[in-house]
């Protein structure tokens, strides 16, 4: 975050477009909206199947997935309604995060929250290299996609990306040791696999945002 909007470089001509934080708020918001009713109905799901989780668990579930989709928000996915191909990539590491300490320390804290949710959540990501792995995919995945018109693949948003999820793992691992165990235990999922879920919810969230850039079209930022 910088001042009260949010940078989003545009590569392909050396400059930096802004998006204020209102736009990104309104459209995380009303994408968010279509995700609620199907976590709803996977719950229930859960429920009927004898795999009841708590509500404590549901609930930062929720707030999980509304982080998720305010990182592709802020990531530009969805920002137009036209697809193409037209990739910009650089594949020079460690290249300007030192010329660009403000996208380095944004990307950097945007992943933070993943490595945090992932351990908290999922008794599978309790060991770092399964939060590293994940945070390396879904960042992969992320700038994959910005290669339809939606912003430049950079290899350096993919290692900071990671290293914050990795951070994000660390300040759990040690609020872990000052949080109640049944308290922990009450927020970790019952009887799920763990991965898949996160996959899906990943996927999903993904087809909602693209759905939508496809259905109305968009002011270009200024």
């Amino acid at each position: 975050l910088v001042g009260s909007e949010m940078c989003i470089r545009d590569r392909s001509k050396g400059v930096k477009k802004m998006l204020p934080i209102s736009d990104i708020i309104i459209r995380s918001i009303s994408g968010y909206v279509f995700i609620v009713p199907i976590l709803i109905l996977y719950f229930l799901y859960l429920r009927k199947s004898g795999r009841e989780q708590s509500l404590l668990h549901i609930a930062a579930v929720f707030v999980f997935c509304y982080y998720l989709f305010g990182i592709l928000t802020v990531a530009g996915i969805g920002y137009t309604s036209t697809i193409s191909f037209r990739p910009k990539i650089s594949i020079i590491p460690f290249c300007g995060m030192i010329s660009g300490p403000i996208d380095t320390i944004l990307n950097l804290v945007l992943f933070v929250p993943l490595g945090f949710f992932l351990p908290l959540l999922y008794k599978k990501y309790q060991h770092i290299k399964n939060v590293t792995l994940t945070g390396f995919l879904f960042s992969l995945s992320i700038e994959i996609v910005q290669m339809f018109g939606w912003g430049a693949t950079d290899i350096n948003d993919l290692i900071i990306n990671t290293v914050g999820a990795c951070l994000g793992y660390l300040i759990y691992y040690l609020l872990s040791k000052i949080l109640p165990i049944n308290f922990r235990k009450r927020l970790q999922s019952e009887n799920v696999n763990d991965m898949v879920e996160i996959m899906l919810y990943t996927i999903y969230i993904f087809i909602v945002m693209i759905t939508a850039c496809l259905l109305y079209t968009s002011p270009s930022p200024r």
